[in-house]
């Protein structure tokens, strides 16, 4: 009964050794390796082989079980023969998709060789076994020689193991493999159609074990091109925006290189890479998460929010404001990019970022009016020149009304109100500027008042409504609109008429004609050459003392030296006309040596009223001729001089 079992148990692994050694064949014609096999693969299981072939076994009542055995032995032989054809063949290829279609394939055959040792050694353990129970002796030839087959087969069946420790011919391929992965994916052409298919035949072989190579490898390609020293810098309150100017404008540029470029380009090589692989695990999406998290978008993001923390001013809104544009310039590729749960500290990061840029620019852009009252103490300029915080203002509210802020500006200002439950109006950006406005009307009135001198206080709101009014072709002008412009152009000429009046009117009254007694032509004539003498002083006087007052717009000096002139020249000249025959008496060729200005040489002098040195000079120059005119004027006092 036994017996026949142990029969039934041979037969059925002869059958699985015949499927085995088919496949055997099989493997080998898709390996289309062709040579002459070893000749000795191991000594002592060939000369097992041949002592069973001898004729000395024929005759044995065990000759068909030993015969039998013979089959699953050769069929290690020959898979143990092909590792090694494979083995050797790696060390001579030098291309890259064969050196992996050879370690694929050695691959395949070390797991045959481990399963062909297997089915061998269950065949010699059963058929000893067999043997054993029908009376075959311990110490027969046949059964010694099967216990050794045992010993080399269990051998044979480490090979697939030792392969794949240190030194193993399928560690050192995979190491080779591994090297030439990461030589590909730092080259600058690492997207080409060659590289790609050599990426992923390596991938298909590792079976996604190079994952960990890949994202290191990336990782380092990309902090590589995202190394900048200001990175590091630590920013506090005590910092100055305009210190940190450049390095708030190069991390523009490098914000948006690295989204739109950078990671962009990152992202499509993941998926290209990886397309092959199982979407079980999102394997591309992963990757790219791994590489972002770790290459430096991070530091990226992080020092934008320290800008943020820089010291509060106005220019620092205007940086703000330039921040916040890039990061809603790059919004749609950033959400695209980094999504998955890899990606979370970057999204945090970023959200954070926002909330640092808009509350920033919300601080300081509601604080403004209140900026431009605290300087209300200051004193203003004392030549009566437009303030620099007029001049200032005014060009920092155009800047924020301007097409590149204004957008940005009011969707800063919608989310703050909207993190506030409150709906956001244009309304509320027009307003607060007008309020801004105010504040300045509010301090040039102040400073108006505080000026001992009404002649120069008249000056000093001349040349505010004058810049005010100036601003018609500006985005705050357009916004402010015609009547505001036009109340200015108003308030400017009502100005200079009140400083016309105020400067000279007194002067002027000197130059009052009266009827002088015709007896008394000595007396008379004296007293008109003090009036003259008393009016040159006063002139020289008030001309000194207004030297370096300043009237900024060109336009506007042209037209109040000529209201200078109308009201002074035309009242003097009068004035000599009318006494000339006292002051000339009975020599008409007399030299006027009491006369210090003609009529001409007033005009002149008043002309170069409020202008600097190199102006005065040029205004000279270009009147060489007229000064000489004036000169002889001067000298000899006549009728046609006047």
């Amino acid at each position: 009964m036994a017996e026949a079992k142990s029969l039934e148990r041979l037969k059925a692994m002869r059958s699985l050794l015949k499927s085995e050694m088919e496949k055997s064949e099989t493997f080998s014609l898709v390996l289309e390796k062709t040579g002459t096999k070893l000749e000795q693969i191991n000594t002592k299981l060939l000369s097992l082989e041949a002592d069973v072939k001898v004729e000395k076994w024929r005759c044995s009542p065990f000759s068909d079980h030993i015969r039998h055995t013979i089959a699953p032995v050769s069929a290690v032989l020959r898979v143990f023969a092909t590792v090694q054809e494979l083995e050797r063949s790696l060390l001579s290829c030098n291309e890259v998709l064969g050196y992996v279609s050879d370690v694929k394939r050695l691959g395949e055959a070390m797991k045959l060789l481990s399963s062909s040792c297997v089915l061998a050694l269950n065949w010699l353990e059963d058929t000893i076994q067999f043997l054993s129970e029908n009376g075959m002796p311990e110490d027969h030839p046949c059964g010694l020689r099967f216990k050794t087959s045992i010993k080399l087969l269990q051998e044979l069946q480490m090979t697939e193991a030792r392969a794949y420790l240190k030194g193993g011919s399928l560690c050192t391929a995979l190491e080779n493999l591994e090297t030439e992965f990461e030589r590909i994916l730092e080259e600058e052409e690492v997207l080409s159609e060659s590289n790609l298919r050599k990426l992923q035949a390596i991938i298909k072989r590792s079976d996604a074990h190079c994952v960990p190579s890949y994202i290191k490898i990336r990782t380092r390609v990309i902090q590589k091109r995202l190394k900048n020293d200001y990175l590091h810098k630590t920013i506090t309150e005590a910092d100055n925006v305009h210190d940190i100017e450049g390095d708030i404008d190069q991390w523009r540029i490098d914000m948006e290189t690295a989204v739109k470029e950078i990671y962009e380009f990152e992202s499509k090589l993941c998926y290209k890479v990886f397309e092959d692989v199982g979407d079980e695990h999102d394997v591309p999406l992963s990757c790219f998460g791994a590489i972002a998290s770790n290459s430096g978008m991070l530091q990226l993001l992080r020092f934008g929010s320290r800008i943020s923390k820089c010291k509060r001013c106005p220019p620092k809104l205007l940086k703000l404001l330039d921040c916040f544009s890039t990061m809603d310039n790059i919004r749609t590729e950033f959400n695209r990019l980094f999504r998955g749960e890899l990606c979370s500290d970057i999204r945090r990061e970023t959200r954070e970022l926002i909330t640092n840029l808009v509350n920033g620019v919300c601080e300081i852009f509601w604080e403004l009016p209140c900026q431009v009252e605290l300087q209300r103490p200051n004193r203003p300029p004392l030549d009566g020149a437009v303030p620099k915080l007029v001049s200032v203002v005014t060009g920092y509210c155009n800047k924020l009304l301007g097409d590149k802020n204004k957008p940005v500006l009011s969707k800063i200002l919608e989310i703050d109100l909207g993190w506030k439950k409150e709906k956001y109006q244009e309304e509320i950006l027009i307003g607060h500027i007008y309020n801004i406005l105010r504040e300045i009307a509010l301090n040039l009135d102040a400073w108006s008042s505080s000026s001992k001198e009404t002649a120069l206080s008249y000056i000093f709101m001349m040349n505010n409504h004058c810049h005010f009014s100036s601003l018609r072709d500006t985005h705050l002008g357009k916004m402010m609109g015609e009547s505001w412009l036009n109340a200015h152009e108003q308030y400017r000429d009502y100005y200079a008429a009140l400083y016309v009046k105020e400067s000279w009117g007194k002067l002027l009254s000197l130059l009052t004609i009266k009827s002088q007694p015709v007896k008394r032509k000595r007396a008379a004539r004296e007293s008109i050459k003090r009036t003259l003498q008393a009016f040159a002083e006063g002139f020289d006087e008030m001309y000194t003392r207004q030297a370096h007052w300043v009237v900024e717009d060109e336009k506007l000096r042209w037209k109040i030296c000529q209201a200078m002139v109308r009201t002074v020249v035309p009242r003097y000249k009068s004035y000599i006309q009318s006494y000339i025959v006292l002051l000339v008496g009975e020599d008409p060729m007399s030299h006027g040596e009491d006369l210090n200005y003609t009529p001409k040489g007033l005009e002149m002098k008043l002309k170069t009223m409020f202008q600097s040195k190199e102006e005065t000079e040029k205004t000279y120059k270009s009147s060489h001729f007229v000064n000489k005119v004036l000169d002889l004027g001067v000298t000899h006092l006549t009728f046609e001089a006047i």
